[in-house]
């Protein structure tokens, strides 16, 4: 297998490991307040792992092994490392926000 293709096979892993980690972890809880549950508990931590899994795995999965997200030599990141970075923290604030929005209008807080 070409290094393209196995970069390309890790973002459909990583996709779906993010899938499975918002499944699990924001949508359960996101129902259980729906079902109006006495008590919910999530992690402010998933709203980070699922963008990064999600950002990056699509990353790998559309451009593959070509183009570099970080300076290996310089232990810095490209300007597509950068532009990631910056996804990563819209998603992760903007998905934390609707949540909260979520469950305060189902009135959790």
């Amino acid at each position: 297998m070409g290094k393209d293709l196995l970069y390309r096979l890790g973002g459909v892993a990583i996709i779906g490991i993010g899938l499975a980690f918002g499944w699990l972890e924001i949508l359960r809880p996101l129902q259980a307040a729906m079902r109006h549950a006495p008590e919910v508990r999530y992690s402010t931590k998933i709203f980070v792992l699922v963008p990064v899994c999600l950002v990056f795995g699509a990353f790998f999965l559309i451009g593959g092994a070509k183009w570099p997200y970080r300076d290996v030599e310089r232990k810095t990141l490209t300007p597509a490392g950068w532009a990631l970075m910056v996804v990563i923290a819209i998603a992760s604030l903007a998905s934390f926000f609707w949540f909260r929005q979520q469950f305060a209008g189902l009135g959790y807080s």
